[in-house]
């Protein structure tokens, strides 16, 4: 199941707005609210804003519950939580931000222009401080093979009725899934696919695709490439994730690049950058295989994490993965590759483990250096 943000009216919203907090959210001190809230004929004439179109404004998720009267605005992992009739925000869990009241009528929840202003403010610091830190800024989606190109194809009687599993269709299908879900949890990413049909880019094209993403200094990409398998053994299935054996080294700092760091240095830069790469690449399968094994554990063995010099992998100058989702050959995982909930559950999977890494990366690395 794709883990999803918190709803309007959960425990998490009724713990915040609870009984016991009220006093302190609706009763500011007395020095300081005289001259933070607005005057009764300047409330008045503030035009409200529909709380619609300042999520729209905003490009932030809105949550509403009209029977409680909490809400949340969403945007980035930062939210902002409301009460109806409270004078009071508070922004990720534990900033206080004095508001007009919202109020709520025939035409809908609303604020008044200074409540916006304050809610957009808050929203916008919040982005000033994120871009002062490592970010992951674009996420590219690769589905094995396509176009001309079917990849592993299992062939199998079910019933009396032939049965033909085609990787180029289950990776597309998940991958598809995938990039939807992402495109919906980070509005503020880059969320790429190497291709949305049945086409075949080269495997040149591919890694060409995921080093010429343009990133500034504090950001970085991540890159999921997914596959099925086959084998000989018709017995063999699983799943299992692959990353850049640690002993392969790429040339990831160009000493004969103009403004580059010298013959002297660029091969210690390199070394240095080849091991973050690495270990990076392990904890992101180790991510995706949490989440994999959450989803699919019960239908599918886990294989585990490899290490081997696949070319997309090798050359792709960022933490980087690839993907068995299982095996085309065997006719019980067969079957289950090709079905659309399995296909889902595949999905969902890594999902939830790149936003688990990605919310390790962004929390770990911390501001960059000037």
């Amino acid at each position: 199941m794709r883990r999803s943000p918190v709803r309007a009216g959960s425990k998490i919203l009724s713990i915040l707005f609870s009984a016991a907090m009220l006093p302190s959210l609706v009763a500011a001190p007395a020095a300081a609210a005289a001259p933070a809230a607005p005057p009764a004929a300047a409330a008045a004439a503030d035009a409200a804003t529909l709380a619609g179109p300042l999520a729209a404004r905003l490009k932030a998720r809105l949550y509403y519950d009209p029977v409680t009267g909490y809400g949340l605005f969403e945007k980035s992992g930062n939210r902002l939580t409301f009460a109806l009739g409270v004078p009071r925000a508070v922004f990720d869990w534990s900033k206080s931000i004095l508001l007009d009241p919202p109020t709520e009528d025939e035409g809908g929840l609303s604020f008044s222009a200074a409540s916006s202003a304050a809610i957009e403010k808050a929203f916008a610091e919040a982005e000033a401080l994120a871009r002062s830190h490592f970010s992951v800024a674009a996420i590219l989606i690769d589905p094995g093979h396509g176009g001309k190109d079917p990849g592993a194809i299992g062939e199998h009687v079910v019933a009396g009725k032939k049965l033909r599993v085609v990787e180029k269709e289950i990776t597309l299908a998940v991958s598809q899934k995938l990039y939807a879900a992402l495109k919906a949890r980070y509005p503020d990413k880059q969320i790429l696919v190497t291709r949305d049909d049945d086409s075949y880019p080269s495997l040149e094209d591919r890694v060409e695709m995921a080093n010429s993403v343009e990133l500034a200094p504090n950001e970085a990409i991540i890159y999921v490439s997914i596959h099925a398998n086959s084998s000989f053994n018709k017995n063999a299935k699983g799943f299992e994730i692959w990353y850049l054996n640690p002993e392969y080294r790429r040339t990831l700092v160009d000493a004969k690049k103009a403004g580059g760091p010298g013959q002297e240095i660029a091969p210690i830069l390199n070394a240095m950058l080849e091991e973050e790469f690495t270990t990076e690449s392990i904890i992101l399968a180790r991510d995706i295989m949490t989440g994999l094994q959450a989803e699919i554990g019960s239908d599918s063995p886990n294989r585990g994490i490899r290490a081997e010099e696949w070319f997309v992998v090798r050359n792709a100058h960022m933490p980087s993965v690839l993907i068995e989702t299982g095996f085309v050959t065997n006719l019980e995982e067969g079957k289950l590759l090709t079905e659309d909930d399995y296909l889902s559950r595949i999905a969902d999977g890594v999902y939830n483990g790149l936003v688990d890494f990605v919310g390790y990366f962004e929390s770990m690395k911390g501001a960059p250096s000037p």
